[in-house]
């Protein structure tokens, strides 16, 4: 029987099947559970459907290659072909005790398999917006999703010491150390998946901001329906609920100020930003390309792009006042710089 890891189901056989709602075949576009939203550009991993075949990750699409001939395995190592695998038990989605039924992709949340046989999985996937659900054997909308592919195992398919997102805070991220799986922790950055890298906060569009320690109150005396700032950006706040147990709210509500404000603690409100002492990138959310810094004197100024500071420059023995975007000679005062 011919191998069908990887292949695309038919869709007229699942229709004719009734058992999933709607199914669309996998196209070039970026989705936000396409496992390769997690690595860096151009790193290519093992497909954990199959010893044969292969993923390059491009701008985190998913682009699908495979081995023949002479070498018909892929090592994930080596990253290239082979002719033999040392250990091929994780190459391929079980299908036992499940014919003529479909089961999760282990890899993303809106794939799945239909199992023609025990040993016959076809591969195919839900359209946007919905997700995969087992239980149901449907494809449902999100928020009815059971996805588990964060629990997949990444290692039987991703060389070693490759860095790779960690989903759960923009701070972590991932690597495998001889076949077993790491979590790191970026010092005072944020990890880019882009780059596979530490940067700077400001350069990471992410909203899993790790939670300040005691961000919402000790056990002893808990925080009830406060705005704390998130302690990593200028705009970012955690909302902390009051707990019916009265403990601390241990899953707060993250959410930031609009476009030129700044979160104040002290009001827990959204103010001007030249009203809020902040030492996080003051210009995350600016439309001005020149603001204000908070060094003292109020002499200097940063240099903005794209809500990222690309440098700090002076007046010299003039003020910076920013409505001018310019320096002055008349004495500019704010409680941030004085």
């Amino acid at each position: 029987m011919q191998n069908a890891f990887g292949a695309h189901l038919d869709l007229a056989v699942v229709m004719g099947l009734a058992m999933l709602m709607v199914l669309a075949c996998p196209v070039a576009e970026a989705r936000e559970d396409d496992i390769c939203r997690l690595f860096s550009n151009g790193t290519v991993i093992r497909d954990p459907d199959s010893c044969s075949q292969y993923i390059t990750c491009i701008n985190f699409v998913s682009i699908y290659g495979s081995c023949s001939g002479s070498t018909p395995f892929f090592d994930k190592e080596k990253g290239a072909c082979a002719k033999t695998l040392a250990d091929d038990s994780s190459c391929a989605v079980s299908c036992v005790n499940a014919t003529s039924q479909f089961v999760a992709d282990p890899k993303s949340c809106y794939g799945y398999y239909y199992c023609l046989d025990q040993e016959t999985p076809m591969f195919g996937t839900c359209p946007q917006e919905t997700h995969f659900n087992a239980t149901t054997q449907t494809c449902t909308r999100l928020y009815e999703s059971e996805c588990t592919a964060s629990d997949f195992e990444y290692c039987n398919i991703v060389k070693n010491n490759v860095n790779f997102d960690n989903l759960q805070s923009c701070a972590n991220y991932h690597v495998c150390e001889k076949g077993v799986l790491k979590t790191k922790t970026c010092s005072s950055q944020y990890y880019e998946a882009s780059t596979g890298a530490c940067v700077a906060k400001s350069q990471v569009n992410c909203v899993a901001h790790p939670l300040p320690s005691n961000v919402c109150g000790k056990d002893s005396k808990p925080y009830a329906n406060k705005f704390v700032s998130d302690a990593a950006t200028c705009r970012g706040y955690f909302f902390c609920a009051a707990m019916p147990d009265n403990t601390p709210d241990r899953n707060p509500t993250w959410n930031h100020c609009p476009q030129d404000t700044f979160f104040d603690a002290s009001t827990e409100t959204c103010r001007s930003p030249n009203l809020v002492k902040c030492t996080e990138d003051r210009c995350d959310g600016r439309s001005l390309p020149f603001v204000l810094s908070n060094t003292k004197g109020c002499r200097n100024y940063l240099r903005c792009s794209e809500g990222i500071t690309l440098d700090e420059m002076s007046c010299g023995n003039l003020f910076f006042d920013e409505a001018k975007g310019g320096c002055v000679h008349n004495v500019v005062s704010y409680s941030i710089c004085t």
